[in-house]
């Protein structure tokens, strides 16, 4: 039997509906509302629409999924209208949780030291934070600068694998000669990384990336197809994909990989893990993490072994699926779990 959490918890989710986070806030809520009716959601397009939410009585607890791009044109700025918020609920008699999703570190570059400043804001603002892996929750206390960590309460809920009701496309075996990355394309996502690697596989190996440019980098797009034909490989960019469609692609990629330079919690490991595809993850603290948790679900490779995973994976194409009957953690079930019992504290 489900426990309830007491009182109402309202989700309130900020930005587009195609955007990761945005999607990934409404499946928590999804989770959490198939057990329990107190949890309700609002969806608004901006921060301005969200502190006028918040602004009347929204009972105990509200719920916010933020990452610096979805809430202003800088960091900076998006910590501004995320502390508003959470003041203008506070003036309301609202306590304000967050889930602090792609938390700065040193590899951010140029806009670490705002970023650090700005979820520092942020995360001292709220009466209690989440963030998706030890990994994250140790990335506070190395690089936000607090000696010891300030008292807002930190919870670590690992990112769910799949949502409710997702459907898994399954065939006998990829059907392409192909090698894939998921997800929108920017630098530092590794598609430019897994090209160069592919440099020894076989010329009828194509490479694919599944999504489409991040809004300023149409470029990388560009440069992939042009860096592809210059050593006779095809590159397919396929562009935006709906569910049906990405079904369908996460199973006939030959091998697929998630070179990600900049890990700290990846929705699009998961994806491809959703879909009971094992995907190739450099090893790297929060890979580990996930693969403690999860054992056999990604294939975890050296920095410097890419270009041999790639050519073991196609050459293996039943190394690149999750044994049959193998879980996957955490299920949407458990992350709702967590979520319940996290709300049920910090609702009293």
């Amino acid at each position: 039997m489900t426990t309830a959490v007491p009182s109402a918890v309202l989700h309130l989710v900020v930005g587009p509906h195609d955007h990761g986070v945005v999607r990934y806030a409404r499946a928590v809520h999804a989770s959490l509302a198939m057990d329990d009716s107190g949890q309700r959601l609002t969806h608004v397009a901006d921060a301005d629409a969200a502190v006028a939410v918040v602004a009347q009585p929204c009972g105990p607890l509200v719920h916010i999924h933020v990452t610096d791009k979805l809430f202003g044109s800088g960091a900076t700025a998006a910590a501004t209208a995320v502390v508003a918020v959470v003041d203008a609920a506070h003036a309301a008699g609202t306590r304000v949780s967050l889930t602090l999703h792609d938390l700065p570190q040193p590899s951010d570059g140029a806009g670490f030291h705002r970023r650090r400043d700005a979820y520092r804001a942020m995360l001292t603002a709220a009466d209690g934070v989440i963030v998706s892996s030890e990994h994250e929750s140790r990335l506070i206390d190395e690089h936000l600068g607090w000696s010891p960590r300030p008292p807002t309460d930190v919870e670590v809920i690992p990112l769910m694998v799949g949502s409710p009701g997702d459907a898994v496309v399954r065939v006998a075996a990829p059907t392409s000669r192909s090698v894939g990355v998921l997800g929108f394309l920017y630098p530092g996502k590794g598609h430019a990384e897994v090209l160069r690697a592919m440099a020894a596989s076989a010329p009828d190996v194509v490479f694919v990336a599944l999504g489409t440019p991040s809004p300023g980098h149409t470029d990388l797009a560009d440069q992939l197809t042009t860096d592809a034909a210059a050593v006779g490989r095809g590159c397919e960019i396929t562009g935006f994909l709906d569910d049906a469609q990405l079904a369908v692609r996460l199973a006939e990629v030959g091998v697929p990989v998630a070179h990600h330079r900049h890990l700290s919690a990846s929705g699009s490991i998961n994806t491809w893990r959703a879909a009971r595809r094992r995907p190739l993850v450099p090893r790297h603290r929060y890979s580990e993490e996930m693969d403690r948790m999860s054992p056999r679900t990604m294939t975890l490779y050296d920095e410097d072994r890419l270009s041999s995973a790639i050519a073991e994976a196609l050459a293996d194409p039943a190394s690149t699926w999750i044994d049959a009957g193998r879980p996957v953690h955490p299920s949407p079930a458990e992350v709702a779990m967590a979520h319940r019992t996290t709300f049920a504290r910090w609702s009293r």
